[in-house]
């Protein structure tokens, strides 16, 4: 089977098309999950969550689960070259990443105060 010049062309640019597709379609376009930060300044964290960059977001972000003055819960994103997020991604990255480890993390974080002795 031999290929004229405007069949080869033609095919030629069918398989640029689709080669570009391909590539279009591995970029994932998204939001970060957190769209804006929170200060906390005496933070009673119960849980965090450190999301490293990926393809729909291409920061690192930090997001804390703390208990609120009528004890309910929320969840709050703060900046992840604050103090806190420092602390904690610098933490979570010592104990390899170990979920069943975080209370480690969260204990570092309390006060003297806040923590209570065993004895």
């Amino acid at each position: 089977m031999v290929l004229s010049k405007t069949n080869c062309a033609f095919l030629l640019v069918f398989v640029a098309a689709v080669c570009l597709e391909l590539y279009q379609a591995q970029h994932v376009v998204g939001r970060c999950r957190c769209p804006s930060f929170s200060r906390i300044y005496r933070p009673n964290i119960t849980d965090f969550q450190v999301y490293e960059p990926c393809p729909r977001c291409d920061s690192t972000e930090v997001i804390l689960t703390r208990i609120k003055l009528d004890n309910s819960t929320e969840k709050l994103c703060i900046h992840p070259r604050g103090r806190i997020a420092l602390n904690l991604i610098k933490c979570w990255e010592r104990i390899n990443k170990e979920e069943s480890r975080k209370m480690e993390c969260i204990e570092r974080m309390k006060r003297p105060e806040e923590k209570t002795s065993e004895d």
